[in-house]
């Protein structure tokens, strides 16, 4: 099955096909919120108590964080975040593990009798389809809170389709431009266009005097409080901001549902700066998409002079990212627009020693699971 029909995750499930099924056959046809509200239509269902992330970069690290406080809590959490490392099924996870595949199907087979039904003239975005499938199933289950990270967008996603009671605002940056926003401050408003006035708590990781800006004044309309945060320590300082703000977003609504907040738990993350042991050497890999993060990844990594293994598309700042990196090997991976570069797996076999890669998560999948790495569990 070609990549677009799955997805860029390194495994295929058959169960994937209905979530990208409308996407491979778009043809000319807009993205639009239509068909994701007649899902829900269709669907007829009651989300639970719902939390929003939205940003640029970090969002996976925080949303794992606000579940593992919900859960920590005693409240069942399930959480939809996109896109995955080695499967699919992790988009879904119920307290921090993937869904077992016997519920992957489920979701699968519920969405394919549906998909038929859905507007002729849209089409339903996979990380759309994710996310509308995820918090049916949630409650189908029963869960008590629903975690929901943007796919791209605020406003403009599936994710502002819920009546969220917190919001997680990680670092916002100049990037989806021409599609979310033109410059920084429509990228942000988009991105804050998820939340509503039913918002009751909102935490921030360090932005720009423009997005502070506006999230100053959108706590202030939706009549929210402020959550502080405080990093986590962690080898990576850009992961432990957004541990540390997962964490409080996450133990404040764990307290607003009547549950005690736990302490701070240990938590370690595939692709945050991750140390594993590969055939010939050491391996630490990191989601690093922009020049701050490249560097933060290149300080943390406990390695001396390993081979850098790096992938950016042409939608993020190649350019920039590639200035620190003189002397890395830039490779490609399927489904994102790459200038004329050898796949990884064309490059993986000739690396001798230690190995620093960095790139987005899609990149970041094809090497978890070359190193065999487990990411069922957060």
């Amino acid at each position: 099955m070609a990549d677009y029909d799955r997805g860029v995750t390194a495994q295929h499930l058959p169960a994937d096909v209905p979530f990208f099924a409308q996407w491979a056959r778009r043809g000319s046809k807009p993205r639009t919120l239509d068909s994701a509200i007649a899902l829900m239509t269709l669907l007829d269902f009651s989300p639970p108590p719902s939390l929003a992330v939205v940003g640029s970069k970090g969002k996976g690290t925080a949303a794992a964080a606000a579940s593992t406080a919900l859960s920590a809590s005693g409240l069942t959490t399930v959480a939809v975040t996109s896109p995955a490392f080695r499967s699919n099924r992790e988009r879904i996870r119920l307290d921090g593990r993937a869904i077992s595949d016997a519920d992957y199907r489920l979701i699968s087979s519920r969405l394919s009798e549906v998909l038929g039904s859905l507007p002729s003239e849209h089409y339903l975005s996979p990380s759309g389809a994710f996310t509308i499938m995820g918090a049916w199933w949630a409650s189908m289950i029963g869960a008590d809170v629903l975690v929901l990270e943007e796919g791209m967008g605020g406003k403009t996603d599936e994710v502002s389709l819920f009546s969220h009671r917190a919001m997680a605002v990680t670092p916002i940056f100049e990037e989806h431009i021409g599609i979310i926003g033109d410059d920084l401050r429509s990228v942000a408003e988009n991105l804050l266009g998820a939340g509503s006035d039913t918002i009751e708590f909102v935490g921030t990781a360090r932005q720009s005097p423009v997005v502070n800006a506006l999230i100053e004044q959108n706590v202030s309309d939706w009549g929210a409080d402020v959550v502080p945060s405080s990093p986590i320590a962690h080898a990576n300082p850009l992961i432990g901001e957004n541990f540390g703000l997962g964490h409080a977003i996450g133990a404040a609504l764990s307290e607003a549902l009547g549950r005690e907040a736990q302490p701070v738990p240990s938590l370690h993350l595939p692709g945050r700066t991750s140390i594993h042991h590969g055939p010939r050497g050491t391996w630490c890999v990191d989601a690093a998409i922009s020049p701050a993060g490249v560097r933060a990844a290149l300080a943390a990594a406990p390695l001396t002079n390993p081979t850098i293994v790096a992938s950016w598309p042409l939608s993020k700042d190649v350019a920039a990212c590639r200035e620190i990196l003189p002397g890395a090997i830039h490779v490609s991976v399927p489904g994102l627009p790459y200038p004329d570069l050898p796949r990884f797996a064309e490059v993986v076999e000739g690396l001798e020693g230690d190995v620093l890669a960095l790139g987005t998560i899609s990149f970041i999948a094809e090497v978890l699971e070359y190193l065999k790495v487990p990411t069922d569990l957060w």
